[in-house]
């Protein structure tokens, strides 16, 4: 059974370090890690347990009235393929069933398949 909750701080920052690292995430845990720090607690951020085992987490930033913006998600390894992130997703699209979920992506296949479509093309400044 896979439970979704909110983000706290005491005991989930150093699991989801733990996540950013096995990614290769590197400005997660290294340069910006203090200011990743800080945006956990700011953004919207949740976290999934399975069976009492941290798996992975998401987090995502609001305008409270339009958009939700998908910001990372990661699950760590062993638990890939169980539906979490799609979890992680409804999750927050319940809290919001109004606004839209927007995200820039390098897996456009699994946001595909839980709904999302191409609106057009992302575009950074750095």
């Amino acid at each position: 059974m896979i439970i979704i909750e909110q983000y706290q701080e005491e005991r989930d920052f150093a699991r989801i370090i733990s996540s950013c690292e096995q990614e290769g995430w590197v400005k997660f845990y290294t340069t910006r890690k203090a200011q990743f720090h800080a945006s956990l607690s700011l953004s919207l951020t949740y976290v999934a347990y399975c069976e009492g085992q941290y798996c992975g987490f998401a987090r995502f930033i609001t305008d409270n009235c339009f958009t939700v913006y998908c910001c990372e998600i990661i699950i760590d390894q062993p638990y890939r393929r169980r539906g979490i992130a799609s979890q992680l997703i409804e999750n927050v699209k319940s809290l919001y069933p109004s606004c839209c979920i927007d995200v820039i992506s390098d897996n456009d296949d699994f946001y595909r398949s839980n709904g999302f479509f191409i609106v057009g093309n992302g575009l950074r400044r750095p």
